[in-house]
């Protein structure tokens, strides 16, 4: 564990050189700051609560000025304390490094304040803090000019909804392009990150909305939906296209499986001007998004147009090509191909496992399967038909999904059955209030028990009610079944939506590669595998989880990561550290950013999107929500408070990617 010196945390001083009693704030994950990259220790750390030295030999001056000089790059220019402030405490901090003596440092605090009280975002507004604090606490260590500093220095600007965002999409950026009226350049912000905007704008789990500050004056910014606007804008005039790279190098990079991981991998390999081949097991791409969501949540014409981005840049995909069945990793390398990235998914659905199941009953289904059926149906322009009544087993989102799309092509009622609370559900709340209004009926405290069946066909499903147990050690409660409580639930057709799994024929034992217990692919935190040149991420990776498969966000983020470190790899033989990934790890396992209670703004209600009524979904898959009007999207981007922060350390030596 590093040891504090000295700091200002939160307003409060440490100076441990004169005591025999260090003290440090009591808040922060000190072991987490013990280095940067390997070996590398973490001499200062700088952000919006303050400053800490761990290295009484680094000069904080030197420090202060590296970190305004980045302030002062990110700033916007919109509002003067920020856009003339920034660069004139850089321009006096550096003078006062030159040992000049007119570095007035009054004058120095006084920029500073300004900054801090005047300043529209959070970079005017928090960026300061680290000076203010020397200033008030430690303005002798201001007086020490520094000497050969040839130490590393990372700086990055972030907020709480890019650090919640597995992608680390600038969401501020993107939300003041829409305020300013240019929608083109919002969603080709996002398309550097990946290709799917619309699609993702339209299915994110939306970890950023969960950390966004302006819910605790009134309600999170819509962020997924204004992702959405601008996607759909973009794309109808043509202005969301990514840029033309050369494939100029000579090492080409295989990719196995053409889902939304598959893809994004894909595109960042293109932008990167690797050529790169798809091979996709199924006659369409888009995995899961593709055939797992119905198309009342995503229209595939806008995947397609999305999909088409990555084929414009050169990347070819080849179809009904499956791995371990028409090919092995050792043939990939064997035609020339200097890399492989595995996202092949979790395409396999889960059934229930009750006693003497019997998997082959026409009218017994695992949610996966379903739900493609439903999609070539639907596609091919006449949907399947469920005579009777349907029960749905599962409480997530496939779950959801599976019974809202059974809801418009079944004659019956159909039912949810789920063994925990409804609280418990890890479906998303607006899925389960969607399902209810569509008329899905749900049964929450009910576990499933075995099939009947007559004449090989189904007649219902024993079910039984349960109760919760006390809570246990880590305060979780579980369920158990309550005796004597077993009753039927009339049923023509049973879907099993309670997982998904690896396909175990996708690799084989002279692949070479470790996979887990659950036949998970392992991979390290570069996403990278044990055999040299093998890469993966996505749902291969992780596989079924307590709360699901890996979310389409998060496997894209994963893919951008995996196509630096195969860039990485091609380019120097080995993956290299990455500064801008291990910022956020030490910005999360150090618990550094403040969850403060933003200044209060007069309220303004969160936009919701307009959809259609349920008694108009009934037989039909046109889309629920609509996308926001012109009007609407300037209302709701105003909301967004810019919580910008900028985190800087100095570290004892040259950092990989950082100055």
């Amino acid at each position: 564990m590093p040891e504090l010196v000295y700091g200002v945390w939160d307003g409060v001083p440490y100076d441990n050189r004169k005591t025999a009693s260090p003290s440090a704030p009591p808040s922060l994950q000190l072991e987490a700051l013990g280095s940067f990259d390997d070996g590398n220790a973490v001499s200062v750390l700088m952000s919006e609560r303050g400053f800490l030295v761990f290295d009484d030999s680094v000069a904080l001056l030197w420090a202060l000025q590296k970190h305004f000089m980045k302030v002062a790059s990110e700033s916007c220019g919109k509002c003067s304390p920020c856009r003339t402030g920034a660069p004139l405490i850089s321009n006096l901090l550096a003078k006062a490094m030159n040992n000049e003596a007119d570095v007035d440092f009054g004058l120095l605090e006084d920029i500073a304040r300004q900054m801090q009280e005047t300043s529209l975002c959070g970079v005017g507004q928090t960026g300061p803090a680290p000076l203010l604090a020397a200033l008030s606490f430690f303005p002798g260590e201001l007086s020490k000019t520094p000497q050969d500093m040839k130490h590393g220095f990372y700086s990055t600007m972030t907020s709480p909804c890019i650090e919640a965002c597995p992608g680390l999409v600038n969401i501020p950026r993107y939300i003041d392009y829409i305020k300013d009226g240019h929608v083109d350049l919002s969603a080709n912000l996002v398309l550097r990150h990946y290709p799917l905007v619309g699609s993702c704008g339209r299915v994110c789990v939306r970890s950023c909305e969960s950390a966004c500050r302006r819910g605790k004056i009134d309600a999170p910014v819509s962020i997924r939906n204004l992702k959405r606007f601008a996607a759909d804008k973009a794309l109808a005039s043509g202005l969301l296209k990514a840029a033309a790279v050369p494939l100029d190098k000579k090492e080409k990079v295989a990719v196995i499986g053409a889902g939304p991981v598959g893809i994004a991998c894909a595109y960042h390999l293109l932008r990167r001007g690797y050529p790169v081949d798809i091979f996709e097991a199924k006659k369409e791409a888009g995995g899961m998004i593709r055939y797992g969501i119905p198309i009342y949540r995503l229209p595939k014409d806008t995947l397609q147009e999305e999909i088409a981005i990555v084929t414009s840049m050169g990347g070819k995909i080849a179809f009904e090509q499956k791995l371990g069945r028409d090919f092995h990793v050792d043939d990939l390398f064997a035609k020339g191909y200097n890399a492989v990235f595995l996202a092949m998914g979790c395409p396999k659905g889960s059934y229930l496992g009750m006693p003497d199941e019997d998997t082959s009953l026409t009218d017994y289904e695992n949610g996966i399967d379903f739900l493609e059926r439903v999609y070539e149906g639907v596609k091919a322009g006449k949907s399947p038909v469920l005579e009777g009544d349907v029960v749905v087993v599962g409480g997530g989102n496939v779950a959801m999904d599976c019974c809202r799309a059974a809801q418009r092509i079944c004659n019956g009622t159909v039912h949810v059955i789920y063994r925990r609370t409804e609280e418990d559900a890890p479906a998303d709340h607006e899925e389960i209030a969607a399902a209810k209004a569509e008329g899905v009926q749900f049964h929450f405290l009910t576990g499933q028990h075995s099939l009947l069946t007559d004449q090989g066909k189904i007649t219902g499903i024993k079910v039984l009610d349960m109760e919760r147990t006390e809570p246990d050690a880590s305060g979780r409660r579980g369920v158990r079944p309550i005796e004597g409580s077993e009753h039927v639930l009339p049923c023509t057709h049973v879907i099993a939506a309670i997982g998904q799994m690896t396909d175990k024929d996708a690799l084989v034992d002279k692949d070479q590669i470790n996979r887990d217990r659950k036949n998970c692919i392992v991979v390290n935190s570069a996403q990278e595998t044990n055999r040299p040149g093998v890469f993966a991420a996505g749902d291969c990776t992780s596989g079924p989880r307590a709360k699901g498969p890996t979310t389409m966000i998060m496997g894209m983020g994963q893919a951008y990561f995996a196509a630096r470190s195969i860039e990485r790899y091609l380019s120097h033989g080995q993956v290299s550290f990455d500064s801008r990934w291990r910022m956020t790890e030490l910005i999360a396992q150090g618990n550094l950013m403040q969850n403060d209670e933003p200044t209060p703004k007069i309220p303004a209600s969160r936009v919701e999107l307009k959809e259609l009524a349920p008694e108009e979904r009934r037989h039909n898959f046109a889309e629920v929500e609509q996308t926001m009007t012109q009007e609407e999207a300037w209302a709701e981007a105003a909301r967004c408070m810019r919580c910008y922060r900028i985190y800087s350390v100095v570290t004892a030596k040259h950092i990989p990617g950082g100055e």
